[in-house]
């Protein structure tokens, strides 16, 4: 689960520890809950949980949460831009701390995910915002088709062809 580094805990360093979390939870306007804290902590930047892998993390620490506020309390995080939710395909969402937006392609035919890099997604926003006059939160997007391994065995009823 958490790997130690150098005498340091990994999860921590990448979220900040506690205080960070905390942080990140004030500059949002939120109160810093120990329930609000566990829930967040409980999530690592790259690492994509759903909502009961959430609550199997956080119910070791917290013995009497109730799944419903892990569920409730994974939102108001999403509806914050604390972390983003998604459907990575399969029709389960799943939920990631957020610290830099990251995009996937992910494979309709073998479920490979691959990482896009959002320096590809700019240009979107930035049309969006022109012609729109809209400015999209794109900070986790997933895009479906197919990859270079699947691409030549796709049916042209697959690839969306008529």
């Amino acid at each position: 689960m958490e790997r130690e580094r150098n005498g340091a805990n990994e999860t921590e360093e990448r979220t900040g520890g506690r205080r960070g979390l905390a942080e990140r939870l004030r500059r949002v306007g939120q109160r810093v809950t120990p329930q609000r804290l566990v829930i967040l902590g409980a999530m690592e930047p790259g690492t994509h949980l759903s909502a009961d892998d959430v609550f199997a993390r956080v119910e070791p620490l917290l013995p009497g949460v109730n799944r419903s506020t892990v569920y409730r309390t994974l939102e108001l995080f999403r509806d914050l831009g604390l972390v983003s939710m998604t459907d990575l395909g399969g029709g389960a969402r799943v939920f990631e701390l957020i610290d830099a937006p990251h995009h996937h392609l992910i494979c309709h035919r073998c479920g490979a995910i691959l990482e896009l890099d959002d320096d590809l997604v700019e240009p979107m926003r930035e049309a969006i915002r022109h012609r729109y006059g809209f400015t999209p939160a794109i900070d986790h997007l997933a895009l479906f088709g197919f990859c270079a391994a699947c691409e030549g065995t796709a049916t042209g009823e697959e690839r969306g062809e008529r």
